[in-house]
């Protein structure tokens, strides 16, 4: 997944790449770059078999998450977006190669993503890096979705899951109007459901295991039988 402002990727312009298209690609220079400095960005690859976005893109993963670099066509600029499991790590951009795989090295090593950010001003942490990074994300999530006005017509909903009391260590999202609730330690879609507004106040409850969805009343019930589903898949 890459981050807003990635542009299309062109034929790379010799004048800005020399070094990029004389090494083969990004991947290779990337390697040739952290092989210099003695760095290890593990396995680099890309998702291009050829083409112009085999020689301008590139992709290494991490313990924490997948690192997306691509080339900006109009000016020599390395974009770089970290992605986690439905959220973003960090994202930025930067002129020097040197600067890039030294950020990329020391988050593999593990750095904090507050150390990340301060050694790498050109990177930006993500809403929830922070969150994810002391190990429980799961309260600022709640917090953003009951208070920001983006999610002001989901708001009933939230909050009333959020009172019931028995969901406040789920990590909870929105999608097209439902509430997704999941556990954070969750594999294959164990622990995890999904309550989802239907016309005439009733709400449809179904979870990955569940061949038929069940339709609530209320949403009172709907809750119930949320509950239900999850300490069925605990």
């Amino acid at each position: 997944m890459l981050a807003k402002g990635f542009t299309k990727v062109d034929a790379l312009d010799p004048g800005l790449y020399s070094d990029i298209l004389a090494a083969g690609g990004l991947v290779s220079v990337m390697e040739l770059t952290a092989g210099k400095k003695g760095l290890d960005l593990g396995q680099l690859y890309s998702d291009y078999a050829s083409g112009p976005g085999l020689l301008a893109t590139a992709e290494l993963n991490s313990s924490r998450g997948r690192a997306s670099i691509q080339l900006d066509s109009q000016s020599r600029t390395f974009y770089v977006a970290i992605q986690g499991q439905g959220f973003t790590w960090a994202e930025g951009a930067t002129e020097d190669l040197n600067d890039l795989v030294e950020a990329l090295a020391a988050w593999r090593d593990g750095v904090s993503v507050d150390d990340f950010t301060g050694r790498f001003p050109f990177m930006m942490p993500g809403r929830l890096a922070r969150a994810h990074d002391s190990g429980d994300p799961v309260p600022d999530q709640w917090n953003w979705l009951r208070t920001d006005e983006e999610f002001s017509e989901e708001r009933p909903l939230v909050e009333a899951a959020y009172a019931d009391g028995r969901f406040g260590d789920l990590f909870p999202s929105l999608s097209h109007g439902a509430l997704r609730l999941r556990s954070m330690d969750a594999q294959n879609g164990a622990a995890e459901v999904r309550i989802t507004p239907l016309s005439g106040g009733s709400y449809r409850v179904d979870n990955p295991r569940l061949l038929d969805p069940t339709v609530a009343d209320s949403l009172r019930q709907a809750l119930t039988v949320a509950s239900e589903v999850l300490s069925g898949d605990g």
